[in-house]
């Protein structure tokens, strides 16, 4: 897997081993982020980071400060790394790696963010968006953030993001193949 774009181009980046994490595609994440235009200055939060390969490319692309949440240790270990290559590339944006449950926001509500990026596991992704996007804390700290999440490949799964309350024109693309639920996340 590589960083696309921005002055980390062509980096080759490391991926956790076993099936825990499936990294956006190449593509899908070219196109996400070329509909989205620039992230010059911009705060990125990705939630369930894995490989960190989606906030990289945005530090990448000029994002001023890029978290990163991720649970597993061997996977924070990886992002790690990424982040040091990543660096070594030029790249100045500040980085940040939080050992957190992406499901208790509680633990990362202190951090900016103008887009926060969500890929969890495939499973649970439906009921994730369902509960995370009700939370009341995640509501609060992240009102006015575009939120993009990545939806499931499994028949049917496209119906767990329609009609997503808590949003300001939340909508479903699909970008390079990859479905997404993209929308600004707006306090009750």
């Amino acid at each position: 897997m590589r960083i696309i774009a921005g002055k980390a181009r062509n980096l080759e980046l490391n991926v956790p081993e076993g099936m825990g994490v499936r990294p956006t595609s190449g593509r899908g994440r070219k196109a996400l982020l070329d509909s989205l235009g620039e992230l010059e200055d911009a705060a990125v939060l990705d939630l369930f980071s894995g490989s960190g390969a989606f906030a990289l490319e945005c530090a990448s692309r000029g994002a001023e400060n890029v978290t990163m949440v991720e649970l597993s240790t061997s996977h924070i270990a990886v992002i790690r790394e990424n982040c040091r290559k990543v660096q070594r590339t030029g790249v100045e944006s500040t980085l940040e790696i939080i050992q957190a449950d992406a499901m208790n926001p509680a633990l990362y509500a202190r951090v900016p963010a103008d887009l926060i990026f969500a890929d969890p596991p495939y499973a649970e992704s439906g009921q994730f968006f369902r509960k995370l996007t009700a939370d009341p804390v995640f509501l609060e700290a992240f009102d006015g953030a575009l939120l993009v999440w990545e939806i499931p490949d499994t028949p049917g799964a496209r119906g767990d993001f329609i009609n997503a309350p808590n949003f300001e024109e939340g909508s479903l693309r699909s970008l390079g193949g990859v479905w997404f639920f993209i929308g600004t996340v707006k306090k009750p």
